[in-house]
């Protein structure tokens, strides 16, 4: 089997040695590592909020603002937008495969309940 391109799934390699978690404390790096991969909604109001909070700044600040700011501040706008819809493409993708992973776990339970009934049934 081929690995594809990028983090393979359950690869928590982010909360461990990223960019970033220099910055986690011992109780925030445990608390990251704990979460589910499959759930982004955190992230997902992490960008909005912060978003909201450079609108802000952002309209406060916009005459004082030059050409080059302004484009720079849009452009900081887009992307934070576009990466809202990849997480949130991430999250129906995962949402979906969950639901078909517990389907799968529900069929597996229900021929584990039938061969313990058979073996009760022969021990009898």
């Amino acid at each position: 089997m081929t690995k594809k391109r990028g983090g393979q799934p359950n690869n928590k390699n982010a909360h461990k040695h990223g960019f970033y978690s220099k910055h986690f404390s011992k109780f925030e790096s445990k608390a990251l590592s704990e979460l589910p991969l499959t759930d982004v909604a955190g992230e997902i109001g992490l960008v909005r909020v912060n978003i909201e909070r450079f609108m802000e700044a952002y309209t406060k600040s916009l005459e004082d603002l030059n050409y080059e700011s302004r484009l720079a501040g849009l452009r900081a706008i887009t992307m934070a937008a576009g990466r809202i819809a990849s997480l949130e493409r991430i999250q129906a993708y995962a949402n979906k495969n969950a639901k078909e992973a517990n389907k799968f776990n529900e069929e597996i339970r229900k021929i584990e309940d039938a061969f313990a009934e058979e073996a009760e049934q022969v021990q009898k």
